[in-house]
């Protein structure tokens, strides 16, 4: 006979398809040892694909600030001085674009931005001087009647000499100062070692 008080035992069947629940502690330092990004998903995106999503924004920014120079001081300013004042007064923006974009927010925001003011300064240095020497080149002038020797763009002869616009220049410039910021900004920003953020991140994963 057998004991009617002794423990019952209950078999626990696991679904296949639910996956198990991770530890409360690992779902909260998920992101917690991650550079911060402005949104967490960002983090599961290359970084070789977040850089030129960032190119994207800054590149539309810039040339948005770089129209509005040109409006303004045309008539008092050189096309390479325009460039330089837009380009310098853009960098804070476009540091904080690519810092949310593609290697996180820097905690200590301002000498962060000092260490990656070279890069900026060099780009708008080279970019100045890109847009100078294409402007005396008449590079969109000839850009123009090239596009329109392929009938890519068609001929208008009243607005043809009033048109003094330096859009195809700016584009070049853009893709040239774009492709020497890429690597400099990796030099600078992806040649940190974080050993410290590791061996904390080791050292929490074997307490848990």
């Amino acid at each position: 006979m057998q004991n009617s008080s002794s423990p019952q035992r209950f078999i626990h069947f696991e679904d296949p398809e639910i996956p198990p629940t991770p530890p409360i502690g690992k779902m909260s330092t998920k992101f917690e040892n991650k550079p911060r990004l402005l949104h967490p998903a960002l983090h599961n995106i290359p970084q070789a694909v977040r850089f030129p999503m960032a190119g994207v924004v800054n590149t539309v920014g810039f040339m948005l600030a770089l129209s509005i120079g040109n409006d303004l001081l045309k008539d008092y300013l050189p096309a390479s001085t325009i460039y330089s004042l837009s380009s310098i007064l853009y960098l804070p923006i476009g540091h904080a674009v690519t810092s949310l974009f593609v290697f996180g927010w820097p905690k200590p925001y301002l000498k962060n931005l000092l260490m990656n003011l070279p890069v900026g300064m060099s780009g708008t240095a080279m970019g100045s001087f890109c847009t100078g020497l294409l402007v005396s080149y008449e590079f969109d002038s000839k850009v123009k009647s090239l596009l329109q020797m392929v009938n890519l763009v068609a001929y208008d002869g009243d607005n043809q000499e009033k048109d003094d616009g330096q859009t195809y220049t700016n584009i070049a410039v853009i893709i040239v100062t774009g492709i020497w910021g890429y690597f400099m900004s990796v030099l600078v920003n992806g040649s940190k070692t974080p050993t410290k953020t590791k061996k904390k991140q080791q050292q929490h994963e074997k307490e848990l």
